[in-house]
């Protein structure tokens, strides 16, 4: 526990201290303590790889006290405590405008996030950085970037069991540090009531056998021959040398009575991942469960994870062994995943330092919970002078869901999508206070609005794709979150288990 004598010390040298309470329990769960406190929990970001240290912690972000988001290609910092707005030219701007805003005492914790912003950076973001035209104005009007700053950060820590509550106390001119401290301490204890007491059991069964699903009913914003037509046009722009892969994606919609919170529930049953979350901003709820790092930076380390190539899960050791055997033998899985390698190491080579950048691990069989896929491990160190955003900026969007050369494959997608990406394709993240940066690339994952739920899914297109095949491809990856709808509905429908 933070004592009154650590924060007045604190105090004298940040604006913001952290205020920090631990227990231990069996009792409790990380979707019991969210359902607990759902009024003022924002997102949830969670892990199921065991090699990370990731997997084990869940976070769930409580009260936001700063928020940037992008209006009309301009940044709004909106400190949400203090009521004051405050609109800046660029996203780092406004980032670094937060950090010295808050000016927070990092927490001495040994966890992987430490508090900071969290939210997403659409795929549409890039025009911001590279020459690719801006999407067109349409119906599903979502801001290009999004960050909240939480007052409380809870930690889940899986193995040891323990809670953490760290609540971010501001400190005021204004006001005596004695009264700052006593009202955290409140605060703390308010959450910790919430947790030990609110939570009714009943609200929180789901079955263990999951019923069987319908068949495929997605509305798209493609029409089945211009997709096929524009495959072709993808075709003819690599047999002219313009590019060797683009990814090109189709937007699939339905309507849902379902909350964006039961939805992940299902996900995280069904789907597990290596990044897998859940954020709740006015008027929008983003489900995903990614299993592709976008970028990492741990005390100026650089970490890209190129994913390219898939086979479904064996039902036996046997079968899933030659799965994978299969697809290391795969020619065009294989010059793709290099190619996506080769697209890192320059992602991470304009950032880091000279002779730093390495594959630390190259066409390794990663398996999930439904497929395999090919994985490989790009590492740098990020170079003096360069600040994380800039890192992150340098590799974004990645090149699995843009193509290869990234520019020139955007700027052919842009002319032949028929709507904006959002999200698909963009990055969910987290930008510590500490400067630390860890993100994914959104994919297998739903956006909700207004009831409304949209899911994306891509097709690498090269030399010689065979259009029909890919754009099934697009409907199979759709296909699984699909499934995801409609268990939840199953589930969560009256008679079958209480509303969340």
């Amino acid at each position: 526990m933070t004592t009154y004598e650590e924060f007045l010390k604190d105090a004298g040298n940040h604006r913001t201290v952290p205020v920090i309470e631990s227990f231990s329990t069996d009792l409790l769960t990380p979707v019991q303590m969210f359902h607990s406190l759902k009024d003022e929990a924002v997102y949830m970001l969670e892990s199921q790889e065991p090699e990370s240290a990731w997997s084990n912690f869940s976070f769930i972000g409580l009260d936001p006290m700063v928020e940037i988001r992008e209006t009309g290609r301009q940044f709004t910092v909106h400190d949400l405590e203090r009521g004051s707005r405050l609109t800046l030219p660029s996203f780092k701007e406004a980032f670094e405008e937060t950090l010295g805003r808050l000016e927070v005492k990092i927490p001495e914790m040994d966890i992987p996030f430490k508090g900071g912003g969290v939210g997403y950076i659409s795929y549409d973001a890039i025009s911001d950085y590279e020459p690719v035209p801006r999407a067109p104005e349409e119906a599903v009007q979502i801001a290009n970037y999004h960050l909240l700053f939480c007052r409380s950060l809870l930690v889940y820590n899986h193995n040891s069991k323990e809670i953490h509550i760290i609540h971010f106390a501001r400190v005021d001119d204004d006001r005596d540090n004695g009264e700052i401290y006593e009202e955290s301490m409140e605060t703390i204890e308010r959450i910790r009531t919430h947790l030990l007491h609110d939570s009714d059991l009943s609200d929180l069964l789901l079955p263990t056998a999951l019923p069987m699903t319908s068949a495929f009913d997605l509305e798209s914003n493609y029409e089945k021959g211009k997709f096929l037509s524009d495959v072709e046009k993808i075709k003819e722009y690599i047999e002219a040398g313009d590019i060797l892969q683009a990814v090109l994606s189709q937007r699939f919609h339905k309507k849902t009575e379902r909350s964006g919170f039961e939805l992940y529930r299902v996900l995280r049953k069904v789907n597990p991942s290596p990044y897998m979350y859940y954020l709740k901003f006015n008027g929008l709820e983003v489900i995903g469960s990614s299993p592709e790092r976008q970028l990492q930076v741990q005390d100026g380390n650089l970490e890209i994870h190129p994913i390219a190539g898939t086979r479904k899960r064996g039902a036996t050791k046997e079968e899933d062994d030659r799965l994978a055997r299969e697809l290391l033998e795969d020619e065009k899985e294989i010059a793709e995943h290099r190619m996506l390698v080769d697209l890192a190491r320059n992602d991470i080579g304009r950032v880091a330092e000279y002779g730093s950048v390495s594959v630390s691990e190259y066409m390794v069989i990663g398996r999930f919970s439904r497929v395999m896929h090919i994985i490989s491990k790009v590492r740098g160190r990020l170079k003096t002078g360069v600040s994380p955003i800039d890192a992150f900026i340098s590799s974004f969007p990645a090149g699995t869901l843009s193509g290869a050369p990234k520019v020139r494959a955007m700027q052919i997608l842009r002319e032949l999508e028929p709507t904006a990406r959002n999200l698909y394709g963009g990055s969910i993240l987290y930008l510590g206070f500490d400067g630390n940066i860890d993100s994914c690339i959104t994919i297998r994952t739903m956006t909700l609005v207004d009831q409304n739920l949209y899911i994306q899914a891509g097709a690498g297109v090269v030399a010689d794709s065979d259009p029909e095949s890919e754009y099934q491809e697009t409907i199979n990856k759709a296909s699984a979150l699909e499934q995801t709808v409609h268990l939840t509905e199953k589930i969560f429908s009256d008679g079958n288990i209480l509303k969340v």
